[in-house]
């Protein structure tokens, strides 16, 4: 291959690349007339709410010298959680069980590495919680009934999806500025849109714990913060001559 071929390739892959960020598409002839030219930018909306609703993770756990005793002791530990969640005010529509599992236990003795010794059962309740101050008294509540260990807190906003709409039509806006000051710079006028592509994310910021023994619990601790929404768009322009 001759030096003036691989200098050709290597310059048509640069301008390939470039292409990736704002590119100019032509069809037919040089003159500015007889091409089509477009322009590709990103445009990009945020926006921070207050959460509403909590998701509350519990898990119980207990062990027995068989699997029959391991899950009688987990189902009336469960009960009495369950109790509790609705004595302290939750609907019990709003708690499910997530998981559940049983499981040989076996001896820590090095000789006896492989006999059974029991069986462990544990399970793993979400509770729907629409009064945030609520949550720090469920979680309270339910590891005075026999919950072994908080999972996790996540918070969320049950009307999440209403936002999305606006933000996209801002990302689109951000968009379109982009691309109206990007011609400008070049010395020609913004077109129509020929190219639209949405990505919207959903992000929540979330609390989570692991605790294994009753502990009072601090409403402040368990703050939920913000959520955090985000839109972006990919919107390409056709551009024309002034």
């Amino acid at each position: 291959m001759s030096r003036h071929t691989v200098r050709g390739a290597v310059s048509r892959r640069m301008i390939l690349a470039a292409a990736m960020v704002v590119y100019f598409s032509l069809a037919g002839g040089s003159a500015w007339g007889q091409t089509t030219h477009k322009i590709q930018v990103e445009g990009y909306a945020r926006l921070a709410i207050e959460p509403d609703v909590a998701y509350l993770s519990l898990g119980i756990e207990t062990q027995g010298n068989t699997a029959e005793k391991a899950q009688a002791q987990l189902a009336d530990r469960a009960a009495k959680v369950l109790s509790a969640l609705t004595q302290a005010g939750l609907d019990p529509s709003k708690i499910k069980t997530s998981s559940y599992e049983v499981s040989p236990v076996y001896s820590s003795k090095p000789d006896k590495q492989n006999m059974i010794v029991g069986y462990a059962a544990e399970t793993t309740l979400t509770a729907e919680i629409s009064s945030l101050p609520m949550v720090a008294g469920m979680i309270d509540a339910a590891m005075a009934a026999g919950a072994n260990a908080v999972r996790s807190v996540s918070y969320e906003r049950a009307d999440m999806e209403s936002f999305k709409e606006q933000l996209i039509r801002d990302a689109c806006l951000d968009a379109a500025k982009k691309a109206s000051a990007a011609a400008g710079a070049l010395g020609v006028r913004l077109g129509a849109p020929v190219s639209v592509d949405v990505q919207d994310s959903f992000t929540a910021r979330e609390s989570s714990a692991l605790v294994m023994v009753k502990a009072a619990t601090n409403q402040d601790f368990l703050s939920p913060g913000e959520l955090e929404i985000s839109v972006s768009v990919r919107v390409g322009f056709e551009l024309l001559a002034n």
